[in-house]
């Protein structure tokens, strides 16, 4: 009898902007905070425009950094005999491979109150949602794994 039984579990990031919505709001930013910036700079106070300047850099900056990572991803794949672990960060996709039956799954506390959900098996481990997921959702996890892996197992 052949019975193939498969469960994937898929973590994003929060990306909730377009591209064409961030790119509006910088303009309008920029547009909004130059205009005041050439209002103080014309009474005298020309300081505020270079800080100003600054202050916008710093933002698209940020803004940048957000939208490279919007596409990153980490996915569990529980298969017929084994554990798959895809990481897709920055366009780059590392797969690790466990063997079901001996895949442990751990929930460990952080220095913060923060946990760490770890999957692994014979002295290799890797982390899960370390950036895209709570507490309570590891937590939640953490009890679906194990539960779904003692019933592949059995």
């Amino acid at each position: 009898m052949l019975s193939i039984c498969e469960t994937q579990c898929i973590a994003k990031p929060n990306a909730s902007a377009s591209v064409a919505s961030v790119c509006k709001l910088l303009l309008s930013l920029i547009v909004f905070s130059g205009l005041i910036a050439l209002g103080f700079m014309h009474i005298g106070a020309w300081m505020v425009f270079p800080f100003a300047g600054l202050e916008l850099v710093l933002v698209v900056l940020a803004f940048v950094v957000v939208l490279r990572h919007r596409d990153d991803y980490e996915k569990i794949t529980l298969a017929e005999d084994y554990v798959e672990i895809e990481q897709c960060v920055l366009g780059k996709v590392k797969h690790i491979r466990f063997q079901r039956y001996w895949t442990r799954v751990t929930l460990r506390e952080g220095e913060n109150g923060k946990t760490s959900l770890w999957l692994g098996s014979h002295n290799q481990e890797v982390e899960f949602g370390r950036d895209t997921m709570s507490n309570a959702q590891r937590d939640e996890l953490v009890s679906h794994l194990k539960r779904t892996l003692q019933k592949l197992n059995n």
